[in-house]
C-alpha cells in the first residue's frame, strides 16, 4: 500500500495525541504546588496519566508510516529527510532552550553541558520522546525486516515483555546483575517503546487486515479501554491521593495505553472526520509545537510569578490557553514563513 497523501485517521490521532502532550505538561505546575490530600490534585494527577496515551501513541503512529508503503526503503534519502525534519529541528530547539535557561540564570554556557543535553534529552520535559525515537530512526532496516518477515503475533508478545522490563525493571536488572549498576535514562531507551513501535511497523505493514479488525471489534476493544482507564483512575487516586501502595499500578497503566491507543484508532477509522485546512495545518505544525510548548510554559510561569498571579486554578486556565493558541500558531507562521522563503530562493523552471 503506497499512499499519496497522508491518511486522515494518522492525522486525527496525531492532532489528539499532541493536545493530550500539551494538557499533560499544562497540569505540570497545579500537580506540583496542589496538596496531595485534595480531590483537586487527585483529579489533576488522574487526567494527565490517562493522557500519557499521547507517547505511546506517537510511537505506533511512527510505526504505522515507516511500513505503511511497501515499496524499496532508500535509507540514504530515509536518514536525510529525518535528519532535515527531526534532528535538527530538535538540535536548534535544545540550542534556543539553553540559552534561554542560561539568560535567566539557571546555569552559564558550557559547550559540553549543552552536548550532554542533546544526548539525554533531559534539558526540557518532551526532549525523551526524540531520543528514543532517534534510537529507532537509526534500527529501521531491522524494524522493517522484522515486520516483513515474522507474525504479529510471535513479534508483539515478545516487544511487551521486552518493552515491560525495560520500562518498570531495568535497574532491578541492573542491580541483579552488579549491586553498582544503575541507569537512570530508562524513559529515553527505545526498548522501553518497543511494543508500540513494532506494532505499529505491524499495523502498517498489514495496514487493510489491520483496519478490518479494528472495525470489527471496536465494542470489545472500547469496552476493554474504558474499563482499564477506570482502573487506571481508581489506582492511581488509591496511590497518590490516599497514600496506600499499588504495586501493579504501571502494569495496569501499560496495559491501559495498550488498548487505549487501538481503541482511539478504531474510533478515528468508525467515525472519520474530514478535517478543515486549518486542521491540517496544525498536524503539519505539531512536531514544531511538541518541541517548543514547554518553553511557552517555562515563560508563562515566569510572567504569571512577575504579575502577581498566584492563583493555582487562574494559572492552570490562562497557560492552558494560552498554550494550545500561541504554541500552534507560532510553529504554523514559522512554516509559512519558511515555506515562503524556501520558495522565493528555488530556481525558476526551465521554460
Amino acid at each position: 500500500m503506497a499512499p499519496k497523501k497522508r491518511l486522515e485517521e494518522l492525522s486525527v490521532l496525531n492532532l489528539l495525541f499532541c493536545f493530550m502532550v500539551l494538557w499533560s505538561h499544562c497540569s505540570g505546575h497545579p500537580i506540583t504546588v496542589l496538596d496531595h490530600s485534595s480531590w483537586q490534585y487527585g483529579l489533576m494527577i488522574c487526567l494527565q496519566r490517562l493522557t500519557f496515551v499521547s507517547v505511546s501513541g506517537f510511537f505506533f503512529l511512527s510505526g504505522v508510516k515507516l511500513t505503511l508503503s511497501s515499496g524499496p526503503l532508500r535509507l540514504g534519502r530515509y536518514y536525510g529527510k529525518r535528519i532535515k525534519s527531526i534532528f535538527l529541528p530538535y538540535l536548534l530547539a535544545v540550542v534556543i532552550y539553553y540559552l534561554y535557561f542560561m539568560r535567566h540564570g539557571y546555569f552559564s554556557f558550557s559547550l559540553s553541558d549543552l552536548a550532554g543535553y542533546v544526548i539525554r534529552g533531559d534539558l526540557s520535559a518532551p526532549f525523551y520522546f526524540v531520543v528514543a525515537l532517534a534510537q529507532l530512526v537509526v534500527l529501521v532496516p531491522l524494524f522493517r525486516w522484522l515486520a516483513q518477515r515474522w507474525s504479529p503475533v510471535i513479534l508483539i508478545p515478545v516487544a511487551l515483555g521486552v518493552t515491560m522490563l525495560s520500562g518498570q525493571y531495568l535497574n532491578d536488572i541492573l542491580h541483579f546483575l552488579s549491586p553498582a549498576l544503575s541507569f537512570a535514562y530508562g524513559d529515553r531507551l527505545f526498548t522501553t517503546f518497543l511494543v508500540y513501535y513494532l506494532a505499529g511497523c505491524c499495523a502498517g505493514r498489514n495496514y487493510e487486515a489491520f483496519t478490518r479488525l479494528l472495525r470489527e471489534n471496536f465494542p470489545l476493544l472500547a469496552v476493554l479501554a474504558l474499563f482499564l482507564a477506570a482502573a487506571d483512575v481508581a489506582c492511581s487516586w488509591r496511590l497518590f491521593v490516599n497514600g496506600a501502595s499499588v504495586p501493579f499500578l504501571e502494569t495496569l497503566h501499560t496495559l491501559y495505553q495498550l488498548t487505549a491507543i487501538p481503541a482511539l484508532y478504531a474510533l478515528a477509522l468508525r467515525y472519520p472526520i474530514q478535517l478543515p485546512p486549518l486542521a491540517k495545518r496544525m498536524d503539519r505544525a505539531s512536531f514544531l509545537v511538541y518541541l517548543y510548548h514547554s518553553l511557552l510554559i517555562s515563560w508563562l510561569n515566569d510572567q504569571m510569578q512577575r504579575l502577581g498571579i498566584g492563583k493555582v486554578s487562574v494559572q492552570f486556565v490562562l497557560r492552558v490557553a494560552l498554550v494550545y493558541s500561541l504554541t500552534f500558531l507560532g510553529a504554523m507562521a514559522w512554516q509559512w514563513a519558511y515555506g515562503q522563503v524556501k520558495a522565493r530562493l528555488a530556481p525558476a523552471p526551465n521554460p
